[in-house]
């Protein structure tokens, strides 16, 4: 956080404009946060593209077979998919906007919500000192709220009603959930049991699918992460890395001015 001492404050900012500037051992520090402020006011026009970059995992049936179009809903919904792409610690924002995402894209062509846009313009001081400074993340569903018309109801679902609350709700938003060292391998796509290895913090993600194996119920979940942006767990995994799973049924505020593609990166 910021000092109230105007020369620290002076000095926070000359180093973040000039990372060089800052002591060595702090270089790195004002360089990432120097990067995200550009980022977030990159004036450059958005790229449009319409089909997935080749380096980013996409969902096919051959890595999780079982899942039935009915009961995951971008292949229920085949126009309604969207990948992206966390560039920073902002998993608690990319879940609740790809959530609204799917909630309106069955029924209407109303655009993304855009993520950048929405922190130029509705972030207070405080939280773009955060996140520049800091990349700190913050709540998924505070965040939800705060996309959501007023008086909107968002639902919690349990372990009995996961399957229940899908099909009558569709995509719901997985709030703190607990990623442990096993979930960082790039390369392992389904976990199951216990996690395993050292806590590594909070995590958002959306669930967007499930099937029924025998009687044993597992969850496809859709991630930020390029190597990783689909995940199957299955119940045990999910119930012992703690989590919110939560629901809504309204619309979003302001979907026409807060635009975004297929795929964008923040």
């Amino acid at each position: 956080m910021l000092s109230d001492d105007p020369g620290e404050q002076k000095t926070k900012f000359d180093f973040l404009k000039d990372p060089s500037s800052a002591p060595q051992k702090k270089h790195a520090y004002y360089q990432k946060a120097q990067a995200r402020l550009l980022h977030l006011f990159d004036t450059a026009p958005t790229t449009h593209l319409t089909s997935i970059p080749d380096d980013v995992q996409k969902f096919t049936t051959a890595e999780f077979p079982g899942y039935i179009d009915n009961d995951v809903f971008f292949l229920k919904y085949p126009m309604s998919l969207a990948q992206r792409h966390q560039f920073s610690g902002l998993c608690y924002m990319h879940a609740p906007a790809i959530v609204q995402h799917y909630k309106l894209a069955n029924a209407h062509e109303i655009p993304m919500i855009d993520l950048k846009k929405f922190v130029q313009d509705c972030f207070s001081t405080l939280q773009l000192e955060r996140h520049i400074f800091n990349d700190e993340g913050g709540d998924s569903r505070h965040f939800l709220e705060s996309i959501l018309q007023p008086n909107s109801v968002i639902i919690s679902s349990g372990p009995d009603t996961h399957v229940k609350y899908f099909s009558k709700y569709g995509v719901g938003l997985v709030s703190q959930f607990k990623v442990h060292a096993d979930f960082y391998d790039p390369l392992l796509h389904h976990h199951i049991g216990n996690p395993s290895g050292e806590y590594k913090g909070l995590h958002a993600m959306a669930l967007v699918g499930h099937r029924n194996d025998n009687g044993k119920v597992f969850y496809l979940l859709q991630n930020w992460w390029k190597k990783k942006q689909f995940v199957e767990v299955n119940e045990e995994y999910l119930e012992n890395s703690s989590y919110r799973l939560l629901h809504q049924n309204t619309t979003n505020r302001n979907s026409d001015q807060l635009s975004t593609t297929l795929w964008k990166i923040l």
